[in-house]
């Protein structure tokens, strides 16, 4: 079978501003595929930066596979409809989207839904979540009203509309704004404190949590509220991600991870920490389940999606869905002994079935050089290591982190090691997170 498998971008790359190192890398994962599926000839169509399936130095790819066709979409021909083309000149059986994120709008999914829809009409058989499930996960509000209409549990809303907000201040005849009324007497009888953030940014980036009605008052007529806003009300319960993999009514929803969280009870995406498989009968997994394959069939999911999770006094909450790879899914690759190509290809041929997932722990380095990086991989239990620098970066906490992925059955032992190999890497916080997320797992 001839298998393509593809990506696009929205944003200008430049390599030498922003680096990504994966051990093992992703040559490695690809030779490791075709080991597995010698029968299957496998092309990657791709804008740069490829992430999750390209190694690059700077622009240029540092290594490839022998057994894979490389295809680097460059120019002008970057359109849905131009890229679908150069996928259909290969003459496919199957195409594969392998969307990722992008700062600062995590709207790739999209892009891939459009492309898959090209492709669908010269009737190439495609793995990609379709246009509209990206739009309506990409906008946080959207999302939220889908939410209340399949009937799952979220945290009760109000969208701010920015030009409404601040639009009487332009008119010199309007005495009253009478939107921002509405929204601001919808907001003072809500259930404090809150969560503030943009309707289409990537992650929790910029979310704000505010404790009054004066603060989220004040913060909205603040200068630093430029863009469309969703206020919720923050709920105070265990954070926990998971995701959906198949296509066509067939899905497998892998057991959660448990995050750890800041202060203010939300997880950081640069610093949580995640444990897993959490089994717990506490949970109701059963219910969660259910929940989450009710939504899978309405958003008709084709590939991997993801979900962010709370479970407060015996109810689980969706937070956030993004259909596309994530940091989850290496975590995932890793608790089933697999690589993030061989899931691809197993959930478009629909033999992804789950095994017993190891326990895993996901949890992020401040910048580690490459030789250190070499020398934490040998340690048995380190299964995946993946360090993303941002050269360009103008603040501490733009410069990157070191992901580290280990897999074994006592993982607080695995730390050990790591922290005595290691004494200056494995902060005395992290380890206290550690442990208190291992407890929560039952095996």
């Amino acid at each position: 079978m001839k298998i393509v498998i593809f990506s696009t971008n929205s944003n200008h790359f430049d390599g030498n501003k922003i680096s990504t190192k994966t051990i093992p890398s992703c040559k490695n994962q690809f030779d490791e595929l075709k080991k597995l599926f010698p029968e299957h000839e496998i092309t990657i169509v791709t804008q740069l930066p490829g992430t999750f399936l390209l190694d690059l130095d700077g622009n240029e790819i540092k290594s490839k596979s022998e057994n894979v066709k490389y295809i680097i979409i460059n120019g002008d021909e970057d359109s849905p409809k131009e890229i679908a083309e150069i996928i259909a000149k290969q003459n496919p059986d199957l195409a594969i989207s392998a969307t990722f994120w992008v700062e600062p709008f995590d709207w790739l999914c999209a892009k891939d839904g459009l492309v898959a829809e090209y492709l669908r009409e010269k009737n190439i058989k495609t793995i990609a979540h379709n246009s509209n499930t990206g739009i309506e996960c990409f906008d946080k509000f959207r999302t939220h009203l889908l939410l209340e209409k399949i009937g799952l549990n979220v945290a009760k809303a109000v969208y701010v509309h920015h030009w409404l907000f601040i639009c009487a201040a332009t008119k010199g005849r309007v005495k009253e704004n009478v939107y921002a009324e509405h929204v601001l007497d919808k907001i003072k009888r809500m259930n404090f404190p809150v969560i503030i953030k943009d309707t289409v940014g990537l992650s929790s980036y910029g979310m704000q949590v505010v404790n009054s009605f004066e603060e989220a008052k004040a913060f909205l007529y603040s200068k630093r509220n430029s863009s469309d806003r969703i206020v919720e009300e923050l709920i105070f319960g265990e954070q926990f991600g998971t995701e959906i993999h198949g296509t066509n009514g067939k899905y497998n929803i892998l057991p959660p991870m448990i995050f750890s969280v800041n202060q203010y009870g939300i997880t950081s995406p640069k610093q949580s920490i995640k444990v897993g498989p959490v089994t717990d009968k506490k949970y109701k997994i059963d219910e969660l389940n259910e929940q989450l394959e009710k939504l899978a069939n309405f958003l008709d999911f084709s590939g991997i999606a993801q979900i962010d999770l709370v479970f407060s006094n015996g109810k689980w909450f969706i937070i956030e869905i993004n259909p596309r790879i994530s940091g989850m899914t290496s975590s995932y690759a890793v608790a089933e002994e697999k690589t993030i190509p061989q899931m691809l290809v197993e959930i478009a041929t629909q033999k992804n079935e789950i095994s017993v997932l190891k326990r895993t722990m996901n949890f992020k380095l401040p910048i580690i050089d490459e030789n250190t990086m070499n020398e934490i991989k040998k340690i048995e239990s380190v299964k995946y290591i993946c360090q993303i620098e941002n050269y360009a970066a103008t603040q501490r906490r733009e410069i990157g982190y070191t992901e580290i992925i280990i897999s074994a059955e006592n993982l607080i032992g695995e730390i050990d090691k790591i922290k005595s190999a290691f004494p200056n890497i494995v902060e005395d916080n992290f380890y206290r997170n550690a442990e208190n997320l291992v407890e929560k797992l039952s095996w």
